[in-house]
């Protein structure tokens, strides 16, 4: 594989919704309270997809962030790594249910 295609490939990954709420769900969850989203909770099947959605369905932020189009495409390239993912994030949804999004002072 070329170099530049890894180097894609990583970026991707790292920013990708999916990556976020499996690796860190704790993290994940803190950064949509403090985006104030409209989401109470997120399921840990198709995690990726939920946290985009709340992050498309926040209020407007100022500073730097992802605009609605990237947003969209990880909500589409999580997608498909949260199907992958299913089996794992499956059984964790039925063990322990949704993430909570807590509401703490930023």
């Amino acid at each position: 594989m070329k170099p530049w295609i890894a180097a894609l490939l990583l970026a991707g990954l790292t920013g990708c919704g999916t990556i976020k709420t499996v690796t860190n769900e704790a993290g994940a969850v803190d950064d949509l309270a403090r985006w104030e989203s409209n989401c109470h909770s997120i399921p840990r099947a198709y995690s990726g997809v939920a946290y985009q959605f709340c992050n498309f369905d926040g209020p407007p932020r100022s500073g730097s962030h992802w605009s609605s189009g990237a947003i969209l495409v990880d909500m589409a390239a999580s997608g498909i790594a949260d199907t992958l993912l299913i089996p794992y994030t499956g059984y964790q949804q039925f063990q322990h249910g949704n993430v909570p999004v807590r509401r703490l002072e930023y």
